[in-house]
């Protein structure tokens, strides 16, 4: 004869038991959410918390030297371990008078005899329409200055805005405005007296 196990009924404590920790397991899972959640802030932010902190304390224009020998002037924003990012940005551009009639020689030639002219280019005019800002890996970097507001390329891009965007007259490397090249006019000569007639023979 098959006995069968007798079903004890539920006391009160066990029935107190489970709607406890059914109770306390949303508050638990809540909480590993907001620590995962907290960590996950702290990793992405970490970086740029600790760049603000030691980012140098930048005022005006700087000049950006990079290792190809190009030089950009403009407001550093933001430093990074990889790039910093620049904006409302100029730069230098070599201008070279070409003269018709002179062959490639002379040209060089005359061109080492003369002091380049240099002229300040807002970046966003050339063909392919940048934007006006720059994001600069620091590996290509070779340091950063701040300018002086009384230097003269502060003080062209100040003339630059004052103009509305119209480039103030270009410059040699020692800073003076260069001389207009008028055409040379041909010295003037004196003509020469016309020949007496020839007597006529009797």
């Amino acid at each position: 004869m098959n006995q069968q196990p007798m079903q004890q009924p539920m006391g009160q404590g066990q029935m107190m038991q489970q709607p406890g920790r059914s109770s306390r397991m949303p508050w638990i899972v809540l909480v590993v959410v907001v620590i995962i959640v907290l960590g996950v802030l702290a990793f992405l932010f970490r970086g740029k918390f600790s760049q603000n902190a030691n980012a140098p304390k930048l005022s005006g224009y700087q000049a950006v030297f990079l290792t190809n020998g190009q030089v950009y002037f403009g407001k550093i924003s933001d430093v990074r371990d990889t790039y910093v990012k620049l904006s409302d940005i100029y730069y230098l551009q070599v201008n070279q008078n070409l003269q018709s009639g002179q062959t490639a020689t002379q040209q060089q030639s005359a061109n080492s005899n003369q002091q380049p002219q240099l002229s300040l280019v807002k970046l966003g005019q050339e063909l392919h329409g940048p934007a006006d800002e720059m994001y600069i890996n620091r590996s290509q970097i070779l340091f950063y200055e701040d300018m002086k507001a009384d230097g003269q390329v502060a003080q062209a891009i100040a003339q630059y805005q004052k103009n509305g965007g119209q480039a103030p007259a270009a410059t040699n490397q020692q800073g003076t405005a260069p001389a207009t090249n008028a055409p040379e006019q041909p010295a003037a000569t004196t003509p020469a007296p016309a020949p007496a007639p020839a007597p006529a023979k009797k």
